[in-house]
């Protein structure tokens, strides 16, 4: 009885307390994985504020990810997130892409130019606690392809 109750509660909280999506503050960089024809896996660093007053945790998900040209592929998060409340946190995102089939020629292309647009669309898994929900997620952002160059020396 007493656990249905704090679940109820905590339901009740969750629910009545506006929830806020957390704002991306800064890139921190990217450092490259393995990388074949079909996987690119990789670890995005980027400083993230989330408002809340309680933790987030973003949950594995899966996105579709494309340009003007068409799609490149499904991208994974790997590993769960962790977001503190009300603090600016520095996450490292171990991510990859499963590659559509034909898509190096394409990707050898944008390394010639000097800025993609990438678009992220589906829906990614958070919450706190034990409560979940799907949010979805319609992301684009301006990219120089020279900064993903895993032979690139610092």
């Amino acid at each position: 009885m007493k656990k249905n109750i704090l679940f109820i509660l905590v339901l009740g909280l969750s629910s009545a307390c506006g929830f806020q999506q957390p704002t991306f503050k800064s890139y921190e960089g990217v450092e490259m994985g393995k990388m074949d024809a079909s996987k690119v896996a990789f670890t995005i660093k980027a400083k993230i504020y989330n408002p809340n007053w309680y933790a987030l945790k973003v949950k594995p998900s899966s996105l579709e990810i494309s340009t003007s040209d068409g799609k490149l592929g499904k991208l994974h998060l790997d590993e769960k997130i962790k977001m503190k409340g009300r603090k600016e946190t520095l996450i490292a995102a171990p991510m990859h892409v499963d590659l559509e089939k034909g898509i190096l020629m394409k990707m050898m292309a944008f390394s010639l130019k000097d800025s993609v647009k990438l678009n992220l669309k589906g829906d990614v898994r958070g919450g706190i606690f034990f409560l979940t929900k799907k949010i979805p997620m319609d992301f684009s952002r301006s990219i120089s392809p020279k900064d993903l160059n895993p032979f690139k020396r610092n």
